[in-house]
């Protein structure tokens, strides 16, 4: 059996889904999530049905909000932000994260969705997070 076979047993997943034009509207943008035990983010996915259509950026990023931070104070967790100018009806597994430490949440710490740009005309955004729980407890290889 692979270490890392091992390393991703027994995950969960979190799905945040603005439907339609409410994924045109940044205040429909926000926290999603509040850990109620330590984990640590394996793999973020995301699609989105209609594509954001402004002259600028037009992306997303996942936010990780410790404390009494507010939006847009914490620390993203993505090394480049998702574009939701990008390929519609596409899922697209990104895997460029951040430090381990912006990728793990204590009791209480918060993840939110933070828009970039102006967000004209995207639609159906779908994200999902996969995540495992930290200090789990471990595996022996029988």
């Amino acid at each position: 059996m692979e270490y890392a076979d091992i390393q991703n047993k027994d995950g969960n997943e979190i799905t945040v889904s603005l439907p339609g034009t409410l994924s045109a509207t940044a205040t429909n943008y926000g926290v999603f999530y509040i850990a109620n035990r330590p984990i640590e983010i394996m793999a973020i996915s995301e699609s989105h049905l209609v594509a954001g259509t402004d002259a600028g950026t037009v992306s997303l990023q996942i936010e990780k909000l410790t404390g009494t931070q507010s939006l847009d104070a914490g620390s993203t967790i993505l090394k480049t932000p998702i574009d939701l100018k990008g390929a519609i009806n596409t899922t697209i597994k990104y895997s460029g994260y951040k430090g381990l430490s912006d990728r793990q949440l204590e009791v209480g710490d918060r993840l939110a969705l933070k828009d970039i740009g102006t967000l004209t005309s995207v639609g159906g955004v779908c994200v999902s997070i996969y995540f495992k729980y930290i200090n789990n407890g471990g595996y022996r290889n029988a």
